[in-house]
């Protein structure tokens, strides 16, 4: 079986991390070829991958001759897929990404039917799952869908996709909850949940007598908290704990935060890693190099976490966890294997942190229940396991057949 996997940017790209434990999964068991909707580069940020990648920008001549080409083979079926692109149930803003990804989907289409490809995952319900339709209508490939968290707020033909996906999987209970409401009861029960997996450590390394290092894995974006947790670092050095905190990730914040540990008294304790290759990330958590991992995400408007994988890697090291109740944090923090305090709140966030930065033995301990429940619910070959019974011969969801398919 040949699958296709959609995404944004992945794996050209350091952004989309989280795909690769189930994009590795998934090639040990079938072939595996990963599609990126906009590849930023050609170069991969993942050279170690072993699996193919079809390189296709979002506009080249290469892209255009493709459609142009799949076009003329079946005008009547990409009008139509154009028709529903254009004037589906849509926002404004989701039209015109649709609209300018459609050539692609074009391209895509007659490739995959080169290549040989069976079926279409498209990682997100935005616009790889507009892709990963667009080629269905004109190929009769079966696709399906990942739902996390931003994704199933946006209106992007939503109600269309997942009518018409085999099936679509949200990757937390909370979310899917979501998504089930604003759909009609026929189509609510086309969602299933289906947890994204990490790969586990074989043995996690046992850190040495030390000060206690902290690790936060965020893009450094207002949504994930950075500001509330310096903040409780503070309240932390002026109580007089010992402790380091690194911030991996990147993003639009990374000199206003710059600033803020310089003006809050930070300076030596957090450290600014930028973008770290997910391999020396994984590889360091392994070796114990830190001994809690911590996540400050808010709640907003449309943008909820789903259950991080970062926090998923490093509980699979053995580390426990302190985050904010938020998203579908509490189906991955449970009770005995971290702390979860309510968002925004500094002081709290720092009482959460202060037992691990002490007691040695209740860090250990709690990461070690923290491990063996992402071995139980989140381990990588079984999660994937279910994706391809449910991708290939999986009977609960029935394959939709495009009305204009030829």
């Amino acid at each position: 079986m040949k699958l296709a996997y959609v995404t944004s940017l992945f794996p050209f790209a350091p952004e989309e991390q989280f795909f690769e434990p189930e994009i590795r999964a998934l090639a040990r068991e079938v072939d595996v070829l990963v599609v990126p909707v906009r590849p930023p580069s050609r170069t991969s940020a993942y050279p170690d991958l072993g699996v193919a990648s079809l390189h296709l920008p979002l506009f080249s001549a290469k892209v255009a001759r493709l459609a142009l080409r799949e076009f003329a083979r079946s005008p009547r079926a990409a009008l139509a897929a154009l028709r529903e692109v254009a004037f589906g149930k849509s926002s404004l803003r989701s039209r015109a990404v649709n609209l300018m990804t459609f050539p692609k989907a074009l391209a895509v289409a007659r490739e995959a039917r080169r290549l040989g490809v069976d079926h279409l995952h498209a990682a997100w319900l935005t616009t790889p799952a507009t892709l990963a339709y667009v080629v269905w209508r004109l190929t009769g490939i079966t696709y399906s869908i990942s739902a996390h968290s931003h994704d199933i707020f946006a209106k992007n033909l939503v109600a269309e996709k997942v009518r018409t996906a085999r099936f679509t999987r949200v990757i937390s209970e909370r979310n899917c909850r979501r998504m089930r409401r604003k759909l009609p009861p026929a189509l609510a029960a086309r969602c299933v949940v289906g947890h994204l997996g990490v790969d586990l450590p074989a043995a996690p390394g046992v850190a040495p007598a030390r000060q206690p290092r902290i690790v936060c894995i965020a893009r450094l974006h207002p949504v994930k908290g950075h500001v509330h947790l310096l903040e409780a670092l503070r309240l932390l050095r002026e109580r007089g704990y010992a402790f380091t905190c690194d911030l991996a990730g990147d993003g639009e914040l990374r000199d206003s935060l710059i600033e803020m540990v310089e003006r809050l008294g930070l300076t030596g304790r957090v450290r600014f890693l930028g973008n770290v290759p997910h391999a020396e990330l994984t590889a360091a958590l392994a070796k114990g190099a830190y001994d809690v991992a911590v996540l400050a995400s808010l709640e907003r408007p449309g943008e909820r976490e789903g259950i991080p994988v970062a926090l998923m890697e490093a509980m699979a090291a053995g580390l426990p966890v302190v985050a904010t109740r938020t998203g579908s944090l509490d189906e991955l923090v449970v009770p005995g294997t971290g702390v979860l305090v309510e968002q925004a709140d500094p002081a709290a966030l720092a009482a959460g942190l202060e037992p691990y930065l002490v007691d040695a033995a209740e860090r250990r301990a709690a990461g070690e229940r923290g491990r063996a429940f992402v071995r139980a619910e989140f381990e990588a070959s079984e999660t994937t396991r279910r994706l391809l019974q449910l991708a290939g011969l999986g009977p609960a969801v029935p394959a939709a057949v495009p009305e204009h398919a030829s």
